[in-house]
C-alpha cells in the first residue's frame, strides 16, 4: 500500500463501525391494536400496542417504551383516533430512529376512556361513612370521571355545621383526586364548640375566633349591593363573571344576583367571601 493510502485507514475503520451500527436491525416490534380503552388522563404506548423485543438483551430505552406518552386521553363519552403516523412521530421525538423499531398492526387505533361519573348521592354516602354523621350536599360535585374500583373518601370533620371543606377520593385505597364540597354536616355532640359556632353562640359569649380558622356559618359573606364573583358551572367548564348581590347571605345561603346581561336576577349559593355559585344538578 502506498504511503498516501495509510491516512485513509482511520476513516475507513470509522465507516465500517457506523455501517455495522446501522445494520444492527430493529430492537422492538410494535403491534398497534385497532381499539383500546384507558382510564388514565394520558394514553401510553403500552395501552394501544403490544411491544415485542427483537434482541436477547433489550436496551433500557426499549424497556421503558410501554410508558411513552403518545397523547392525552379523550374526554368521557368522546373518542380519539391515533394513526400509525402519529405513533411514528412520537417515537422519533423520543429519540427512536426509523430503523430501530418495526411498526405493524392496525393503521389507526380508536381510543375510548372508561370510568364512572360521581353522583351527589354517592358522594353524600361516602362522606357519611368517612365522618360518621349525616351529610347533606348544598352544591353538587363537579363532573369528574373516576376509574373502576372500590371508592372511598377521606375528610376531616369541619369546625362548623355548614362548611366548604376538602375531600380526598380513593379508588382501591389509592388517592385519585381531591375536591372541595359545600355541605351541611350534623355535628357530633362531643364537639360543642363547633355547634356553638354554627349557631353563633360562641361569638356571642365572647369566644375568640382566629383569623386563620374557618369562618362560622353564621357570618355574612355576601352583602346586599356588593359586587360579587359569580361562578357558573356548565358541564365540565366553570365560567366566571361579575354580578351584584341583591341580598345578604351566609355560607350556603341562597341569594339573588343581578348581572348586566339579563333583566332576571340569577339565583345561587354563597360559597365564599363575595362569591356566589350557580348550582347545576
Amino acid at each position: 500500500m502506498s504511503r498516501t493510502g495509510w491516512w485513509l485507514l482511520p476513516f475507513a475503520a470509522a465507516t465500517v463501525v457506523v455501517s455495522a451500527a446501522q445494520n444492527l436491525g430493529p430492537l422492538v416490534r410494535i403491534m398497534l391494536r385497532e381499539k383500546a380503552t384507558v382510564s388514565a388522563p394520558v394514553v401510553r404506548l403500552g395501552d394501544i400496542a403490544d411491544i415485542v423485543p427483537l434482541t436477547e438483551a433489550p436496551t433500557a430505552q426499549a424497556g421503558g417504551l410501554a410508558d411513552l406518552i403518545v397523547a392525552p386521553s379523550p374526554l368521557p363519552r368522546y373518542k380519539r383516533v391515533l394513526t400509525a403516523g402519529d405513533i411514528a412521530t412520537k417515537l422519533a421525538q423520543a429519540g427512536w430512529r426509523s430503523g430501530s423499531f418495526v411498526l405493524e398492526g392496525a393503521k389507526q387505533v380508536l381510543v375510548t376512556r372508561n370510568g364512572r361519573q360521581l353522583t351527589a348521592s354517592e358522594l353524600e354516602t361516602l362522606l357519611q361513612k368517612a365522618l360518621g354523621t349525616t351529610v347533606k350536599l348544598l352544591l353538587p360535585p363537579p363532573p369528574v370521571l373516576l376509574p373502576e374500583g372500590e371508592l372511598t373518601a377521606q375528610a376531616e370533620m369541619p369546625s362548623t355545621p355548614r362548611a366548604n371543606f376538602p375531600v380526598t377520593l380513593l379508588v382501591n385505597g389509592q388517592p385519585v383526586m381531591t375536591l372541595r364540597v359545600l355541605a351541611q354536616v350534623a355535628m357530633p355532640v362531643s364537639n360543642p364548640t363547633a355547634a356553638k359556632q354554627g349557631t353563633g353562640q360562641g361569638v356571642a359569649n365572647g369566644e375568640h375566633i382566629s383569623s386563620h380558622a374557618p369562618r362560622p356559618a353564621s357570618q355574612i359573606l355576601v352583602f346586599r349591593r356588593q359586587p360579587v364573583r359569580l361562578l357558573v358551572r356548565v358541564n365540565r367548564v366553570v365560567v366566571e363573571a361579575q354580578g351584584t348581590a341583591l341580598q345578604d347571605g351566609k355560607l350556603g345561603d341562597e341569594v339573588l344576583v343581578a348581572v348586566a346581561w339579563s333583566r332576571t336576577p340569577l339565583k345561587g349559593l354563597v360559597t365564599g367571601e363575595r362569591e356566589v355559585t350557580i348550582p347545576t344538578w
